[in-house]
Parts: structure tokens; C-alpha cells; sequence
């Protein structure tokens, strides 16, 4: 059998479905069917993860292997549209003081020239 050689849980899936299905030779041709649509190695992960989550169906493997293929987009940032969404924050106005520069006595200046010995 086919199915046997997906995975090294094959055997144990293939005893759940046959305890759970009505009719498992119907899942194991569309997981067989899925493995020629999808490489072999998504399949034998897929398998694996649906045997340890307990779900025993082509149909979750099928599931597995789509949103796995699915690229989700980057999230962005976040656009707010309305007014009322904006957050009502005070911030204190920012103390720009500590950015002017004053000549203090002693200090050298890029104007002055340093004194020669």
C-alpha cells in the first residue's frame, strides 16, 4: 500500500482511521491524492501533526497542507480612520533648552584658533 510509505506513522493513522471511519479506504486515496499534488515531505509532516492532534480524516490532512501553503501578507502598521479611535494623550511640550549651546568661558570654539606654545 501506497499510503504506508508517507510517513513513518502511516501504519498507526491507518489503524485510527479504520477504527473511526466508516469507510477509510476513501481517505487513504485522497491522502494518496494529496501527496501527488503536494511534496511527499508536507504530507509526512501533515500526517504526523494530524496524528498528534488526534484527527483522523483527509479532509484535516487536506486542511493542514492548505494553510500551510496559504502566505498570509506582512502585518503593517496600524491606520486609524475615524477620530474617535485616536488615543486622548497630554504630553508635556518637549524642553528644547537642553539643545542650545552657550559659549561658556574656557571652552574652545571651532571659531577660535587654539593658542601655540
Amino acid at each position: 500500500m501506497r499510503f504506508l510509505t508517507l510517513s513513518p506513522k502511516a501504519e498507526a493513522y491507518y489503524q485510527q482511521l479504520r477504527e473511526r471511519r466508516m469507510n477509510p479506504r476513501h481517505h487513504i486515496r485522497q491522502i494518496v491524492a494529496l501527496s501527488e499534488i503536494y511534496e511527499r515531505e508536507k504530507v509526512t509532516r501533515a500526517i504526523e501533526d494530524a496524528f498528534t492532534f488526534q484527527a483522523f480524516s483527509c479532509e484535516y490532512i487536506a486542511n493542514i497542507l492548505e494553510q500551510r501553503e496559504r502566505i498570509m501578507p506582512e502585518p503593517g502598521a496600524l491606520h486609524l480612520i475615524r477620530r474617535q479611535d485616536l488615543l486622548e494623550l497630554d504630553m508635556p511640550e518637549p524642553d528644547l533648552s537642553i539643545y542650545e549651546t552657550d559659549n561658556k568661558e574656557g571652552e574652545d570654539t571651532d571659531d577660535e584658533e587654539p593658542e601655540q606654545a
